[in-house]
C-alpha cells in the first residue's frame, strides 16, 4: 500500500499592516512527514507554529511556496476541494472554539463532523461518539451540554473527539493539554497513542510542554 505523506516546500507567510509594516511570521519553511510518523515543533511564542498549522488545514493560504498533501498542492485548493479531503488531516487548537458550532449540543457536534465525513449509519455513529468518550474518560453528561457551556478544557477535548471520530490520516495538535489535569493529559496521550497504532495516524505535535512529546 503507498504511503501518504505532507510535504512543506520553502513556505513564507507575511502579514501586511499599513501602519506598522510587514511582519514575516515564516520564512523559507521546509518539512516532510510520513504517514505513521509524529513530529513534535518547539519554539517560543510568535514564533509561527499556530500559522504554520493553519496553513496545513487550508484556514490560510501561504504568502509563497507549496504545502503538499499525499502529492497535492493544498495551497490551490478552493472550498469544494478541500470538502473532499477534509477527512484526510484534522486539527486541534488551543482554542477549539472555531471547531465546534456553539450552539449545538455536543453529541450534535460530534454527530455532524460524523455524518458530514464518513458513512457510518446512525447506530455505527453513536457508538463510536460512546467509544471516545470512554477511552479519553470524558463524562457522557457533557453530551447534552450546549458547547457555549463548556470550559476552555472541556472544548479542547471535545474538538479532538470531533478530530478523531471521523479517522483522519494526519492530526495537528496545536498545545491539546494546556490548562488540563494530568488525569485528563494522561488519558489523551493513551487515546492517541492506541489511534496511531490501529490508524497509522501521523501527528503534528506543537505542545505547551515537550514531555507531551517525548512521552
Amino acid at each position: 500500500m503507498e504511503m501518504g505523506e505532507i510535504v512543506i516546500q520553502n513556505v513564507n507567510q507575511v502579514y501586511h499592516n499599513v501602519n506598522q509594516g510587514d511582519f514575516n511570521a515564516l520564512s523559507d519553511i521546509n518539512l516532510h512527514l510520513c504517514k505513521g510518523e509524529s513530529l513534535a515543533i518547539e519554539g517560543e511564542s510568535g514564533s509561527g507554529k499556530s500559522t504554520l498549522a493553519r496553513l496545513l488545514i487550508g484556514i490560510e493560504k501561504p504568502t509563497s511556496g507549496k504545502i503538499l498533501l499525499d502529492g497535492e498542492d493544498i495551497t490551490c485548493w478552493n472550498y469544494r476541494t478541500w470538502k473532499q479531503h477534509r477527512k484526510k488531516i484534522q486539527a486541534v487548537f488551543q482554542d477549539a472554539t472555531g471547531s465546534l458550532n456553539r450552539q449545538f449540543s455536543v453529541a450534535r457536534n460530534l454527530e455532524d463532523a460524523l455524518r458530514n465525513l464518513t458513512k457510518l449509519t446512525s447506530q455505527e455513529r453513536k457508538a463510536r461518539i460512546l467509544e471516545l468518550m470512554d477511552l479519553t474518560a470524558t463524562s457522557r453528561k457533557l453530551l447534552d451540554t450546549p458547547a457555549r457551556n463548556l470550559s476552555g478544557g472541556e472544548q479542547r477535548r471535545v474538538a479532538l473527539l470531533r478530530a478523531l471520530a471521523v479517522r483522519p490520516d494526519y492530526l495537528i495538535l496545536d498545545e491539546l493539554t494546556s490548562g488540563l489535569d494530568l488525569i485528563s493529559q494522561k488519558a489523551i496521550r493513551e487515546v492517541l497513542e492506541a489511534h496511531h497504532r490501529e490508524y497509522l495516524c501521523s501527528y503534528l505535535l506543537i505542545p505547551h510542554d515537550m514531555k507531551f512529546a517525548y512521552s
